[in-house]
């Protein structure tokens, strides 16, 4: 297979950001009287942009305005986004291999845009990224395939050529969309089954794996 560039999602596929964003949305949560959602929870609500995770850590409590809880959830993060937040074992490594073979690379996820371009600097900031996009939108979030395609696009690539590496059947929905090709993680916040269902064309169980690809 000829790749020409790979498009990673963020949240449990490059960074395991999981108890920081567990700990903002129950910040919010309780600043309404309402319990702490667990942990593993909260990681099935993840990755459909931060509206959408706080519509489901509420449902059942019609009283709570959302836009609010959001606007909580944001504040604290903010914050503390980076108390817990790693890279995951072997994503330095891969971006290691990918820089070596000349190979462009770009985020692509729904957190907001805000914390995304920070935490990609913060967390990876000695690697060279073609795109940093995060929610902007909700048109535009993904599984939209417009600004995967516009990424393409600043790559100089086909979509064909292009791998897109994510967690979630949302990833896997942007790559069919787009015409890129849909590699799903098996460390992430969703089980293989999903990433099968929607259209992985590889899985893969550790980073390195990613570098058979090619």
């Amino acid at each position: 297979m000829t790749i020409h560039g790979v498009i990673f999602d963020l949240d449990g596929t490059v960074a395991d950001t999981l108890p920081d964003i567990a700990a903002a949305v129950n910040v919010g949560l309780e600043s309404f009287g309402l319990p702490p959602r667990p942990t593993d929870e909260v990681r099935l609500m993840v990755g459909e942009g931060l509206p959408t995770l706080c519509r489901r850590a509420i449902e059942g409590h019609p009283h709570v305005p959302l836009e609010e809880l959001v606007r909580r959830v944001t504040t604290h993060y903010a914050g503390h986004r980076l108390d817990q937040t790693v890279p995951f074992a072997g994503v330095p490594e891969l971006l290691d291999g990918l820089a070596a073979r000349g190979i462009p690379i770009a985020i692509l996820t729904n957190k907001p845009h805000e914390h995304t371009v920070p935490m990609v600097e913060a967390l990876f900031g000695r690697w060279r990224f073609a795109a940093v996009e995060g929610y902007r939108r909700e048109d535009r979030r993904k599984p939209d395939p417009r600004t995967a395609l516009e990424i393409v696009e600043a790559m100089h690539a086909r979509p064909a050529d292009v791998l897109m590496v994510g967690d979630s059947k949302t990833d896997m929905l942007t790559a069919l969309n787009a015409g890129l090709v849909p590699v799903g993680v098996a460390w992430g916040y969703r089980p293989r089954a999903e990433l099968l269902a929607a259209g992985a064309r590889h899985l893969l169980d550790r980073p390195e794996d990613l570098l058979a690809i090619l």
